[in-house]
């Protein structure tokens, strides 16, 4: 299949006009858009094109530009997660898509996430890919303000030294393709305003709202989003399998996919994935306070409930939970309770 995407134009409620581009058939798969998007311009790199292609052979394929980029419109509407979430929602509608599965990457993962939180009944599977929950664990507020110091001084050289950082093993054409693209994507002025809401974004209270089976994927060292971001969100999902992947890519289908899109299929048709077990070899040495919050997460009680319990704060047992997973080498919170059950815990240890 090298027939390029059919691309089609929805409206939201507020009149705002979202472009998006189609193509294949069989079961719906919506990808929400990431950084910086645009539908027609995408097609021009082999890698992304290819990749795409591959997902529309087993799926009804559809991505989309977000307000402010690409063929969407440019002006005329306010940067939220309620309007990320209407744009998801006026594609799906105006396709006539009762039900898709979504991938939610970089970017798109918060919208993706409070899409399938407020409607379960529209999300068959979800792929969060270079995850975060909350803006503020991408990086610090100094980096934050020099990226948006640089973009807002000079495009040209803000532009190329985020494509370095969304692609750092590019070669020396797919940094400059990159460059180009995201020029072409949005304006100096659209891309700084978005680094503010990508900071201000903070999606963690509908994780743990998510019914639908989940893959959080997320490069070892990824330079844009730090894998402790992508841990974060897998600690906070109810039922998701966690896949850490070697390398430092952030964006996987403007370098070569590899495995990513197989991996990407196999879940999206339920085949079990082949990721190994990661069991630890030794006897797990969990603190007193890691017991007390496994013994509860194996109650089946709420990282909230579980501060209320322990009269502690929330990011205080989500940083427990993500250092139990990572001691116990699993991957969510069901695995994490069928090592509890094995470890005999059934209620909190007293406190000293």
């Amino acid at each position: 299949m090298n027939v390029a995407p059919t691309v089609r134009f929805c409206r939201l409620h507020s009149g705002s006009s979202v472009a998006y581009a189609s193509m294949g058939s069989g079961k719906p798969l919506v990808m929400l858009p990431g950084w910086l998007c645009h539908v027609r311009e995408l097609w021009t790199h082999p890698a992304a094109a290819s990749a795409r292609t591959r997902l529309a052979r087993h799926h009804r394929f559809l991505w989309y530009d977000r307000l402010g980029c690409g063929l969407s419109d440019r002006h005329g509407f306010d940067l939220s997660l309620d309007n990320d979430v209407a744009q998801l929602e006026a594609v799906l509608d105006t396709a006539g898509i009762q039900r898709a599965s979504l991938i939610g990457y970089s970017f798109g993962a918060g919208p993706a996430t409070a899409f399938a939180a407020r409607h379960p009944e529209r999300v068959e599977r979800l792929v969060l890919y270079s995850a975060f929950a909350r803006g503020s664990a991408v990086t610090s507020p100094e980096r934050f303000e020099a990226l948006k110091h640089l973009v807002r001084m000079h495009w040209g050289l803000g532009s190329r030294a985020l494509a370095a950082i969304i692609v750092p093993t590019g070669s020396s054409r797919d940094i400059q393709w990159f460059t180009r693209f995201q020029q072409m994507a949005a304006s100096a002025t659209m891309a700084e305003a978005l680094l503010d809401h990508i900071r201000s974004m903070d999606v963690r209270a509908w994780l743990p709202e998510v019914r639908a089976p989940t893959m959080v994927l997320h490069h070892r060292d990824d330079h844009a989003v730090p894998l402790s971001a992508g841990q974060e969100v897998a600690a906070l999902l109810p039922d998701c399998e966690l896949q850490v992947l070697d390398g430092n890519e952030h964006d996987p289908f403007i370098r070569d996919s590899g495995s990513v899109v197989e991996t990407l299929l196999g879940f999206l048709s339920g085949r079990p994935t082949d990721a190994p077990s990661r069991k630890p070899a030794a006897p797990v040495d969990l603190s007193r306070r890691e017991r007390e919050v496994l013994a509860l997460i194996a109650e089946g009680m709420s990282n909230k409930a579980i501060s209320t319990a322990l009269g502690i704060a929330t990011g205080t047992v989500e940083r427990h939970a993500c250092n139990i997973y990572g001691k116990l080498g699993v991957r969510c919170r069901a695995e994490a309770v069928r090592s509890a059950l094995t470890m005999s815990f059934s209620s909190p240890p007293p406190s000293s």
